[in-house]
């Protein structure tokens, strides 16, 4: 990288410059590049050498502006931002922060760092610190190397190692997020979901995190199967590292506890509580039967969210509440009306062709006895 040189992800020309670190920082995203002079009385890594790339980057930092370039003030400040004088012991605090902030090595990608931060905010630092090699993974563009070696691959190989911030930012509208902050929000979701799955970090309900930050299903899976399909592809070539999956059985039982979940709370404000109860307790009758949640049951191969949708509907079907009611439970596990009704004719054609025996009280006009309490 010259000194002269258009910024790499925004092709800006205008930058702010860090002599003390040897480092430009573009006016327009962010973006972190060295920048080597001659002064060697400078502390810079052309003065240090490599050793100053050694220092442990603070991704977690508390100061808004170092992403952009800025940086506490080492020497201490006199005032607070409302102009307050600060006494001796407070300033003795700051300078010893600022000292510690101004020899960490920063994040050179602006939107990774951000992202850290947001799943920080959105799930707890632990999590956060736990999927760090993930967000790297989605937020970084491959070295010089490595997009070199990128080009040479089949097309498919290549479009998987895009990197996955770049796709999901430039995505359509509706897809994307309607700000910078809002995509933050979506990979941060796709990030923590990815990580139960791949790092055994605790299940949650992604429902009512989406609700919360308006999130919607189109962008939520985008973002899930953009950051999932590259991370994949990286560890493919050797780039990342494999994650370890979880047991099939455990991850299958948590994501049927959520659909289970989502499926009863979209359900209740429309039905009294013995209606509910009934419900919930053909529900699961229905599910028994499946062998449900299993990762060894005849309907291991569907997707245990699509499969809780199927069964809930026909749960309502056998008490005759099944009316206007199919939107409702599609949305709850993802899937279009449509969708659930093409799913649920697969589901009764197997049964007719006596592939799926354990499916009968799904569709039998006797189910109604057959589970009376």
């Amino acid at each position: 990288m010259t000194n002269n040189a258009p910024c790499e992800d925004c092709l800006g020309t205008t930058f702010d410059l860090d002599i003390t670190r040897a480092e430009r920082v573009c006016s327009d995203c962010g973006l972190v590049d060295n920048h080597y002079t001659l002064d060697a009385d400078t502390n810079s890594s052309s003065s240090l050498g490599d050793t100053r790339h050694s220092e442990a980057i603070d991704v977690f930092s508390n100061n808004p502006n170092s992403a952009k370039g800025g940086r506490m003030n080492p020497f201490g400040d006199r005032t607070d931002y409302a102009g307050n004088r600060l006494t001796s012991a407070q300033r003795q605090v700051f300078i010893r922060l600022g000292r510690a902030d101004r020899s960490s090595q920063r994040e050179q990608d602006p939107m990774c760092r951000e992202l850290k931060q947001t799943l920080s905010t959105m799930f707890g630092e632990n999590l956060a610190r736990a999927t760090t090699h993930l967000v790297d993974a989605a937020c970084r563009k491959l070295s010089h190397e490595r997009e070199a070696i990128r080009r040479t691959l089949s097309s498919g190989e290549k479009t998987a190692l895009i990197c996955p911030k770049t796709s999901i930012t430039r995505k359509p509208k509706g897809i994307r997020g309607n700000s910078h902050q809002h995509n933050l929000q979506i990979m941060a979701l796709a990030v923590a979901t990815l990580s139960h799955k791949w790092l055994r970090t605790p299940a949650f309900n992604p429902m009512p995190i989406m609700e919360q930050y308006g999130i919607s299903n189109k962008q939520f899976r985008n973002a899930k199967q953009t950051i999932s399909k590259s991370y994949k592809a990286r560890c493919r070539m050797g780039w990342a590292v494999i994650p370890d999956v979880m047991e099939r059985s455990a991850l299958r039982a948590d994501k049927f506890d959520i659909a289970a979940e989502n499926l009863i709370g979209t359900l209740a404000p429309h039905f009294d509580e013995n209606e509910l109860k009934s419900i919930h307790h053909i529900f699961w009758n229905l599910m028994t039967d499946l062998d449900e949640p299993s990762a060894d049951g005849p309907m291991a191969n569907l997707a245990i969210g699509y499969l809780s949708g199927c069964v809930m509907f026909s749960a309502l079907a056998i008490l005759g509440m099944e009316k206007h009611q199919l939107g409702r439970v599609a949305g709850a596990v993802g899937l279009s009306p449509a969708g659930l009704s093409n799913r649920l004719k697969d589901l009764e054609i197997k049964f007719k062709e006596g592939l799926l025996p354990e499916a009968q009280h799904m569709f039998s006009a006797d189910s109604l006895d057959t589970y009376s309490e």
